[in-house]
């Protein structure tokens, strides 16, 4: 089964990037801006691309094993809502703060308090599109390949992850609604976020977590006034500081499972079960996109 489980993977990984490039290629040759809407509904390209794969070369049977979204409750998904804005915050307004010594000023206090709703109502909102890709990503994928240990597997999963962000972020850069700069930074901020999501899910053997992380609409340069996003030193400054934060924070996680062992408490697969039977055995969005996702 194991063989089966890494062919259908790679089925996903491959039928999700045709699909992102289908969907991308008409905005593309027409200049059309890609409508928010549009955007929100290509989450769920991979998520389509992973159903079809394991429906496919696996059988449904293997489905909500795969995709890790087991246990679904209540009481977990608060949990799980928690924990990714527990983590998710510090992380965001860490870096704005290091904005703060580099010139730049914080947006009025009566914006910022407007925005405390609509960042945690839209975490929710958004997790209904962010579930779409997380099901493939740090669900199917990353159960495929994380037999090669936390670090390298996550890693490779955030490189496929960007690879696949390439054609939107690419349709941005021609249509001219984003620089070669922001490009550069909305790009590689997913790599550093990649760690980060896979320790929230092997954390508590659930993707939830890592769908309403993935959902906060929230970037640390969102917290500045406007227009220090257009300061190079307070651009990168800001930036290259909250990729630090993303991977201090996925640090921190893993810290807390090896410490708790909270993992083998949550993940309801057949491996861990029999392993617990046995012996002893876990972004950056555009600064005037203020408030919601720009990206897939």
């Amino acid at each position: 089964m194991p063989g089966a489980e890494s062919r259908a993977a790679v089925v996903a990984v491959v039928l999700a990037f045709v699909l992102v490039a289908g969907a991308c290629l008409p905005f593309t040759l027409t200049g059309a801006d890609v409508p928010g809407a549009v955007v929100l509904l290509g989450r769920w390209l991979p998520g389509l691309a992973s159903l079809l794969a394991v429906l496919v070369v696996l059988g449904r049977g293997h489905l909500v094993r795969l995709w890790r979204v087991r246990p679904f409750s209540p009481r977990e998904l608060l949990g799980s809502w928690a924990l990714a804005l527990g983590v998710v915050l510090p992380a965001v307004v860490a870096p704005a703060l290091v904005g703060l010594a580099l010139g730049a000023e914080l947006k009025p206090v009566g914006v910022l308090a407007a925005a405390v709703p609509v960042v945690v109502a839209g975490t929710v909102v958004f997790a209904l599109s962010t579930l779409g890709e997380e099901v493939l990503w740090r669900g199917q994928l990353q159960h495929a390949v994380r037999r090669f240990g936390f670090w390298p597997s996550s890693v490779l999963v955030g490189v496929v992850w960007v690879l696949w962000h390439l054609p939107l972020h690419l349709t941005y850069l021609a249509q001219g609604q984003l620089s070669a700069t922001e490009v550069t930074a909305l790009t590689l901020g997913l790599l550093a976020w990649a760690p980060l999501l896979a320790a929230l899910v092997e954390h508590r053997g659930t993707i939830w977590p890592a769908v309403f992380a993935h959902a906060v609409p929230l970037s640390s340069l969102q917290l500045l006034a406007d227009g220090a996003a257009g300061q190079a030193l307070v651009f990168w400054g800001v930036t290259v500081t909250g990729w630090a934060a993303l991977v201090v924070a996925a640090l921190a996680v893993r810290a807390r499972t090896a410490a708790t062992g909270t993992t083998s408490g949550h993940d309801t697969s057949p491996p861990c079960r029999a392993r617990a039977a046995g012996a002893r055995p876990a972004s950056y969005a555009r600064p005037e996109a203020a408030w919601r996702p720009s990206h897939w």
